[in-house]
């Protein structure tokens, strides 16, 4: 029997039309030009030429890096998990089933981070916490955006994620400046952080298990870590209070706190907040004006 065989841009576009709406499922948005930059990428990273490779004759075999590449595809995993590397604020970060996917929205977590450090610590460095760290994207961008000293401490309750984190602080060193200093701590939450911050920020789990599962997408719930993502229902106020509380003993007077969390849960999470003792805790909105920040102070 004759065998057809095609350019792999041949190849892409049909793979493309007879699967769109598994893909448009699984991807939402997703674009042939977005297929075409991961699959570049991907090519990479496996040694294969990725000057011309559109060009090139393409026959699927079980073992072809660009065979495994679209058999994940239609398995709905993650492009960034097929690819090993997620684009987040300005770098590209190392990314496993380990670590959550940094996210675009989390990008403004470092925007606002970074307006409080040119306000405030021009004149002496600033003690930064990044609790939760995961692939490092929020502290290592930081560090990338930042002129002036940062003293960071970097924690996660994942050895694994912690691994990736410095890894990714490993492959990005030479493009940061030596006047900032970096710790990568194994702690839940604060427990084996020692010391007083100036900045703490936080992505944290903050999707409640079952009261917010229906609004998680199916791809995210299949594939990336529950421990990043999600809080049983009934220890999520306990977890939070505990939590801030952490944050105040650990906060310095004129310190501020930023963290992420769920749409439906910050007016009540920042209530929680004033509770603990906290003269400021104000909700901020994403750029699709949806409450995504809280931002605490003393």
């Amino acid at each position: 029997m004759r065998v057809s065989i095609v350019s792999l841009d041949n190849y892409l576009k049909g793979f493309f039309e007879s699967e769109k709406k598994n893909l448009m499922q699984n991807y939402p948005g997703l674009t042939l030009h977005r297929l075409r930059q991961d699959i570049n990428l991907h090519a990479f990273l496996h040694g294969i030429d990725s000057e011309e490779i559109f060009d090139f004759p393409y026959l699927p075999h079980r073992t072809h890096p660009l065979t495994i590449f679209f058999e994940k595809l239609k398995e709905g995993v993650p492009l960034e998990y097929i690819t090993g590397y997620a684009y987040f604020y300005r770098s590209i970060f190392k990314v496993t089933s380990d670590t959550l996917i940094p996210r675009s929205e989390t990008e403004i977590l470092v925007e606002l981070a970074s307006q409080e450090i040119k306000k405030n610590y021009r004149k002496r460095p600033c003690r930064v916490a990044d609790i939760g760290t995961g692939t490092g994207a929020i502290a290592l961008s930081l560090m990338t955006e930042e002129s002036a000293a940062l003293s960071i401490v970097a924690s996660d309750i994942s050895p694994k994620a912690l691994k990736i984190a410095k890894e990714n602080y490993f492959n990005q060193r030479y493009g940061l400046s030596n006047i900032h200093q970096i710790d990568f701590v194994l702690s839940d939450r604060f427990a084996n952080i020692t010391g007083e911050f100036d900045l703490i920020l936080s992505n944290p789990p903050y999707i409640k298990r079952e009261a917010d599962l229906k609004e998680v997408h199916p791809q995210v719930a299949s594939f990336e870590p529950h421990l990043a993502l999600f809080l049983d229902d009934d220890s999520y106020d306990q977890w939070f209070k505990e939590f801030f509380e952490s944050i105040y003993q650990k906060l310095s007077t004129t310190g501020v706190s930023l963290i992420e969390g769920h749409e439906h849960h910050l007016e009540h999470l920042a209530a929680m907040a004033k509770s603990t003792g906290f003269s400021e805790a104000v909700v901020i909105q994403d750029y699709t004006q949806r409450n995504r920040f809280l931002k605490l102070k003393k």
